[in-house]
């Protein structure tokens, strides 16, 4: 007598990965389109079980240094960055076919409430169906795993593994680092408009960012991609701010999460970003008078409507700067 079935199937034709719904009869392959008769007694639940601890094992891989979460397991490759209460790495699957993330450590155990909140908030995006949430699901950080380390070097600590995107290698802040007097103002156009893309998005899906500061402002390498990162503080709006940057507080304006709180910190993201020295809610005298006055109003008034922001930003670049032209930011090595 045959255990649970679960149906783990190949393409007879081309050799495929298939996966059925359940209860299915039939299912046609996405590769060759061949339609396959599945065979309910094709696997048994106990071999199934056992295929599936060899797959899922690092030792089958010849990695014997990992860390687990749950049931996945993580080979380390290098540490990216160090957050006001997590530790960042990249880290890959320790199995075929593998994945990157980055995998964001917890340094204390009060800080797990965040952790949670952040993997509460991501897995909502995902499934949101608001206007939108197609850019918002491809350009927000995609959760794979959250829990309790329970092995390797960080074991006992709480972590969580958002879906690796190459090219976004600096932040606002390392950018303002590599400029210290401000980038050109052409950039913080391109830059602030995927800002408000993202909000706009994020804002109808009834989710409000609350940390959207320098660090958390991801920047794609000599092309014209942004992504928010730090979703520790998200949440509904109307809700209360759960806590403050304390190296950004600045930047920060009322301790209520409403889209206005949002684009507010982007137009002072976009003021540190040009060069800003004080409250970021002032620019330096070389930009230009429409750009200028636009960051200046928002960033001490705010918005309540990032879509609206962002055309009256296309219509100040347009008075400073004439026709729309690739401008990329291209980081010093």
């Amino acid at each position: 007598m045959l255990n649970t079935i679960a149906k783990v199937l190949e393409c007879p034709n081309c050799g495929a990965p298939l996966a059925p719904p359940r209860f299915a009869r039939s299912v046609v392959c996405a590769f060759c389109r061949s339609t396959v008769q599945v065979d309910p007694q094709a696997v048994s639940a106990s071999v199934f079980r056992q295929a599936f601890a060899a797959w899922n094992s690092p030792e089958t891989y010849g990695i014997t240094e990992y860390w687990s979460i749950g049931t996945s397991r993580w080979k380390m490759l290098r540490p990216v960055a160090s957050g006001e209460i997590s530790d960042v790495f990249q880290a890959e699957r320790a199995r075929r076919p593998s994945e990157r993330v980055l995998l964001k450590v917890l340094r204390r155990a009060e800080d797990t409430v965040h952790l949670e909140r952040e993997w509460e908030v991501l897995r909502r995006l995902q499934a949101s169906k608001a206007p939108g949430a197609t850019l918002l699901t491809s350009l927000a950080p995609q959760p794979v795993a959250c829990g309790r380390v329970e092995h390797g070097p960080y074991e006992g600590r709480h972590a969580l593994a958002i879906r690796w995107a190459c090219g976004f290698r600096h932040t606002l802040e390392s950018v303002r680092q590599a400029f210290p007097q401000g980038i050109d103002p052409r950039i913080s156009i391109w830059v602030w408009r995927r800002i408000l893309e993202l909000l706009t998005a994020l804002h109808r899906s009834g989710i409000v960012h609350g940390a959207v500061l320098p660090p958390h402002v991801l920047l794609e390498d000599g092309e014209h991609g942004a992504r928010l990162a730090g979703y520790g503080r998200a949440g509904e709006s109307g809700s209360q701010l759960p806590r403050v940057s304390p190296a950004y507080e600045q930047l920060y304006s009322g301790r209520r999460l409403t889209p206005r709180l949002d684009v507010m910190m982007s137009a002072r993201c976009v003021a540190f970003a040009l060069g800003s020295q004080c409250d970021c809610t002032d620019v330096p005298a070389t930009v230009p008078e429409a750009t200028a006055e636009l960051v200046r109003r928002i960033a001490r008034e705010g918005a309540d409507d990032a879509w609206q922001v962002r055309e009256a930003v296309g219509k100040a670049a347009r008075n400073d700067f004439g026709p729309p032209r690739f401008c990329p930011l291209i980081i010093p090595s």
